[in-house]
């Protein structure tokens, strides 16, 4: 990697280390909140915000970088399938994202969603997520790029007991039907 490629790798890795080890705290001790953020102003929402937008923008800026230096290195096929994951992953994320509301994605409380793609998995977006997660770590496997989203998928992982807890405490028996009718992943 070239400087401005590994110091944005670097900067997007430092973000989602401190990202998950902040959601590893709330989840190993309840009492303190930080995801999902207990209410829109607040400095949890606003760290979460500037840290996970360093983490992608981050991770954006360098594989663009690298891409545009280096070129894709893996063979046509391997593009392809990176191609598919990288994009479907991120688009079904982003649509059941946008399903969800997006005050709901950031902690709001806009009612419990159990239709539509949400009837399949109580956890869409994460689930697309690692199929994108996938395809970028195909598309460029740069040592600081491949770290990152190594970290991005825990995180991730660590977010939906988060937002379990955070569900439960919300919508108490709604949740308990929706939770036992609907598998967490697939």
């Amino acid at each position: 990697m070239t400087d401005p490629d590994r110091l944005l790798a670097l900067a997007a890795l430092m973000a989602a280390v401190v990202l998950l080890l902040l959601a590893g705290m709330a989840l190993l001790r309840p009492a303190f909140a930080f995801w999902p953020p207990p209410e829109t102003a607040s400095w949890q929402n606003r760290l979460f915000r500037v840290l996970f937008r360093i983490m992608f923008y981050g991770l954006v800026g360098a594989t663009a970088l690298r891409l545009w230096r280096d070129g894709v290195s893996i063979s046509i096929w391997q593009s392809w399938l990176a191609l598919v994951l990288f994009a479907t992953g991120f688009a079904v994320a982003f649509a059941a994202t946008a399903s969800l509301g997006w005050g709901n994605a950031f902690g709001a409380q806009e009612g419990l969603r159990t239709g539509g793609i949400f009837g399949y998995s109580r956890n869409p977006v994460y689930c697309a997520t690692w199929f994108g997660l996938g395809g970028w770590a195909l598309l460029a496997p740069a040592p600081l790029i491949l770290a990152t989203l190594a970290v991005w998928g825990p995180l991730y992982l660590v977010a939906i007991f988060l937002e379990e807890r955070w569900l439960q405490a919300r919508y108490g028996a709604a949740f308990e039907r929706y939770r036992d009718a609907v598998p967490r992943f697939f």
